[in-house]
């Protein structure tokens, strides 16, 4: 390194590090990849966070350097007085910035790598409040690679430490990712279980999160239809709905976000109040809770198709009329499409194409969305009953593609298995097993 560039490094890591990058021209992402997130670098400068030893020794080969030449200086009073305390506070920040990226990492797609990271550390040493945040982390990384059992396992134990430590917030979401590890493993009556529990923990705090509410009502409403119990499933479904029905707005949406703020800031459990502050200005979650509630019907229409189809033809009425699904553009295209499932199943294909139609041109405007991939796929099974194979096939594709891309392996694997047996049906044999391999391979995504 140039004595110019040696004389621009400053006192702390973060200094350093940036100092050494820009001498070597480096940018953030290049000094990251492939180990780290661009945020995680970004942190490291700004003093945000300190690095891992492992994370150090890895920044500073890259850089040319020793991992020493990345630390900062200290006097040898300095070192000789402090020692026995910065010595454990050192390796707390470095576990705190250990579990800081895992949990980036894992939002960012790279569980395998979390895995493969927190597998190797020993909790036997952490703070009770580490433990439980690496067991936590270790069992979301073990969710999204599939890894099921693994995952039960982690969130049991992280379960448990929440209880010890009272810690409200993160047991209903433990108890919410163990449901869907179960559902996963198509344990529904455990799964059910688990987020009875989670909703009685939320009924008993003071300030709880209603669209997550929303999602763990929803979740049930899929484990009762799995069972086939569309009594339980639609109640479900419709507590999903009246959870949200005082959020339509941003303004309420932010009053809700800055009121949780305060009555965790009270409790003096200021990060959950940050969050929950950042949260109150964070307005596209009115587009969320848009997507939420687009979803909701679509699974209550689904319930409902399950059921005596006058009351299907009741709910589809009633819905079709109530403003708070005509004025919410995705909410109706999936009123739309459940109306010509219904129309499709009483086998009247003119009135099924019209809905369906009308469902799709409304979800254009949209991104990839489940509503829209389910539309297409609609659209497809329609075609092929009016001998319009062709047409058929580019929506089927076009839908399940859509859902690839969302990552809805469940949907996929059971869209796929239905269009292979109208395949079949048709005498294409070859395409039809394309399409069984890839409802196999989208189970296996799921665990299953």
């Amino acid at each position: 390194m140039s004595p110019e560039a040696s004389s621009k490094i400053g006192k702390t890591v973060g200094e350093k590090l940036r100092a050494a990058r820009i001498a070597q021209r480096f940018t953030q992402s290049q000094l990251a990849a492939p180990d780290f997130s661009v945020s995680y670098i970004s942190a490291i400068e700004r003093g945000q966070i300190h690095p891992s030893l492992r994370a150090l020794e890895i920044l500073a080969a890259r850089l040319g350097l020793s991992s020493t030449q990345l630390l900062p200086h200290r006097g040898q009073s300095e070192d000789r007085h402090g020692a026995q305390l910065n010595i454990p506070e050192r390796e707390d920040d470095e576990m705190d910035a250990i579990l800081l990226e895992a949990n980036l990492q894992i939002w960012q797609g790279e569980a395998e790598k979390v895995v493969t990271q927190l597998s190797k550390i020993s909790i036997k040493r952490l703070k009770r409040q580490q433990q439980l945040q690496h067991r936590y982390l270790l069992g979301l990384a073990y969710f999204t690679v599939a890894q099921f059992q693994e995952c039960e396992d982690a969130l049991n134990e992280a379960l448990q430490i929440a209880k010890e430590l009272n810690n409200q917030y993160l047991t209903v979401r433990i108890l919410d990712r163990l449901a869907l590890a179960y559902a996963a493993m198509r344990n529904y009556p455990q799964a059910i279980l688990s987020h009875q529990r989670c909703l009685h923990l939320l009924e008993t705090q003071e300030a709880h999160d209603p669209f997550f509410a929303t999602q763990v009502y929803m979740h049930m409403g899929q484990h009762y239809t799995h069972l086939d119990n569309v009594e339980q499933a639609l109640e479900m479904f419709h507590k999903a709905l009246e959870a949200t029905a005082n959020y339509t707005t941003i303004q309420a949406i932010q009053q809700l976000y800055l009121d949780m703020s305060c009555r965790y800031g009270a409790n003096k459990e200021y990060d959950l109040a940050t969050q929950y502050a950042y949260k109150c200005f964070y307005s596209s979650d009115k587009e969320n809770m848009k997507h939420l509630r687009s979803e909701l019907y679509h699974y209550l229409g689904q319930a409902n198709l399950k059921g005596d189809p006058e009351e299907t033809r009741t709910f589809l009425d009633t819905a079709l009329q109530d403003k708070q699904v005509t004025q919410d553009t995705l909410a109706l295209a999936s009123i739309l499409n459940t109306n010509a499932e219904w129309y499709f199943q009483q086998q009247a294909l003119t009135e099924a194409t019209e809905n369906a139609q009308r469902a799709l041109t409304l979800t254009e405007p949209f991104d990839d969305t489940l509503i829209r991939a389910t539309v297409l796929i609609t659209l497809g099974r329609i075609e092929y009953a009016q001998s319009l194979a062709e047409a058929g096939d580019q929506h089927f594709t076009a839908g399940l593609s859509m859902l690839e891309r969302l990552g809805r392996h469940e949907e996929l694997a059971n869209e796929s298995v239905n269009y292979a047996e109208i395949l079949e049906q048709h005498g294409k044999e070859r395409e039809a097993f394309a399409y069984f391999r890839r409802a196999f391979q989208s189970q296996q995504k799921m665990g299953k």
